[in-house]
């Protein structure tokens, strides 16, 4: 991952995360990089499910150290870890997690890889990739008994991906392409993809997505696992108490923290509304 800046045969391998904060402009180009929209999953699971689809789900370990850094980037030594000559800087090689350009320089590794193999993304979603074969792209794999052709969708939210495609053996070779240049981990059949709870119904087609776990969660943080719904509508005013004093209500968050906090819980709850 690092390579010292004044010779090539003394390299070692740390666990490092970079202070992104502290680059240049000239450390990095462009940073954007697009994951899968909430509706394309919901649209690639709706897909699945009217036509009967398989659905599997893969994920992609130490997802940014496996693109290598086109630009020359040198940092300060590691601290604990001083080498003899004090003027030595070392040379990044990899995209470490906390550089500005990480996300990027992965997804188009990422890109480059789908489009080897024959896949193309979505142009309304560049994170959305997919791929139909009217001819087996190896031997292993054989054409659906349907007649169709083979056919793979696949959405990916940085290192998560859902695989949805008509054959298995498709899915097999996929995983395996993406193994020669990825540390690809295959999970099989999706059962949760971004907190969401996945139940593939296929007799019925139709598929049921939950977050009852991140809800409970949620409740939990906010110590409102007791609470209850009331069947009442809400009163104008329903006590005569006084107002309470700011955050009485959670006296373990200081008060410079809470619009923090509140902004953590708004955007749990829209993430609620949007997902499921």
């Amino acid at each position: 991952m690092i390579q010292y800046g004044n010779c090539s045969n003394h390299c070692h391998d740390y666990s490092l995360v970079t202070q992104g904060f502290s680059q240049c402009p000239e450390d990095y180009g462009s940073t954007y990089s697009p994951v899968a929209k909430i509706s394309s999953i919901h649209i690639a699971l709706a897909f699945a499910a009217r036509n009967d689809y398989e659905i599997m789900s893969f994920d992609v370990k130490t997802v940014f150290l496996h693109a290598k850094l086109l630009t020359v980037i040198y940092c300060k030594q590691i601290l604990g870890f001083p080498e003899a000559e004090p003027s030595m800087v070392l040379r990044l090689l990899v995209a470490l997690y906390g550089l500005r350009q990480s996300s990027y320089e992965f997804y188009m590794l990422l890109h480059k890889l789908m489009t080897c193999l024959g896949m193309t993304h979505c142009e309304i979603d560049h994170a959305v990739f997919y791929g139909c074969w009217t001819t087996p792209p190896v031997d292993t794999v054989t054409m659906p008994s349907n007649g169709e052709d083979l056919m793979l969708l696949v959405p990916v939210h940085v290192d998560d991906g859902l695989a949805i495609m008509n054959s298995i053996p498709l899915y097999n070779w996929f995983i395996s392409e993406l193994s020669k240049e990825l540390e690809v981990i295959d999970l099989g059949p999706v059962s949760m993809f971004l907190a969401i709870h996945i139940l593939h119904d296929c007799p019925c087609q139709k598929i049921f997505l939950s977050q009852k776990f991140f809800v409970t969660d949620l409740l939990d943080t906010w110590n409102m696992l007791n609470c209850h719904p009331s069947p009442v509508p809400l009163q104008q005013k329903l006590h005569k108490l006084p107002t309470p004093p700011p955050n009485s209500a959670l006296p373990e968050i200081r008060d410079d923290d809470l619009k923090v906090n509140f902004q953590c819980l708004v955007s749990s709850l829209i993430c609620l509304a949007v997902c499921t």
